[in-house]
């Protein structure tokens, strides 16, 4: 008679082995899921949050414009101040044509002669087409000069710029004639106005103003029937970025 073979045993895992290497499998199969989910998340977050502060940085350098700091400079920097070619094209917000930059800026003495390292007035003009956000049928005329006193011999900056105001307030009141409107503007360190409408529906809106020891015009002319409030749109445009080139470039 044949010896009977015992039947073969079976392969595997069985019982509490069994058992446990199935919740073993499953525990890593989770901390692997869950280590997953984490490591995309975590890049998620960071990807967005540099994505805010990049943001952020491109909006702080676009408001300080050419000044990165409101602190004033220990030098001149005479390659950076240049209000009608570099300041002016760079704030944003106002819709301006600079046609006529003249020759760029002009370096004197306080006198008007020769400039020196401890005598130095830089002054410049320009002109162009402003288009405004109010209502009108045609762009205004737009023009802008300054004098800037950026070094004197007897350390009286201050002084001086506050005479060239004086003076620049009676020339925009003699220009305009019989102006309508006219008074204190809160515009800078200080400004004041001259509105004026003629009896061709045009108006002109002029604007003298001083930062530190800077002296600057604004005039304004539209062929329609704009009011001073039109006018005032558009210049406090110009202030926040001429605040602060003006109060970084002119040097401590």
């Amino acid at each position: 008679m044949a010896e009977e073979k015992a039947p073969p045993r079976k392969q595997g895992l069985h019982g509490w082995k069994a058992a446990a290497a199935v919740f073993g499998c499953g525990t890593l199969a989770a901390f692997g899921t869950f280590g997953i989910v984490v490591v995309i998340l975590g890049s998620f977050l960071s990807t967005l949050s540099s994505g805010f502060s990049d943001s952020g940085n491109d909006e702080v350098g676009s408001v300080a414009g050419a000044a990165q700091t409101t602190s004033p400079r220990d030098e001149f920097v005479s390659d950076k101040f240049d209000l009608c070619e570099i300041s002016l094209p760079a704030i944003s917000g106002v819709n301006l044509l600079l046609h006529d930059k003249g020759e760029g800026p002009v370096d004197t003495s306080i006198e008007g002669g020769e400039p020196s390292q401890e005598n130095l007035v830089r002054s410049d003009e320009c002109s162009g087409v402003l288009h405004p956000d109010a209502s009108t049928s045609a762009p205004w005329e737009f023009r802008f000069s300054y004098r800037a006193i950026i070094f004197s011999p007897k350390g009286d900056r201050d002084e001086i710029s506050q005479d060239d105001l004086e003076k620049w307030r009676e020339g925009a009141e003699s220009y305009l004639g019989s102006s309508q409107e006219s008074g204190d503007l809160d515009f800078l360190d200080q400004a004041y106005f001259f509105y004026s409408a003629g009896a061709d529906g045009g108006a002109d809106y002029v604007v003298v103003t001083r930062k530190r020891s800077a002296v600057l015009e604004f005039s304004m002319s539209s062929r329609d029937g704009n009011s001073p409030a039109h006018f005032r749109n558009e210049l406090v445009k110009f202030e926040n970025h001429l605040d602060l080139a003006l109060q970084n470039m002119i040097p401590s």
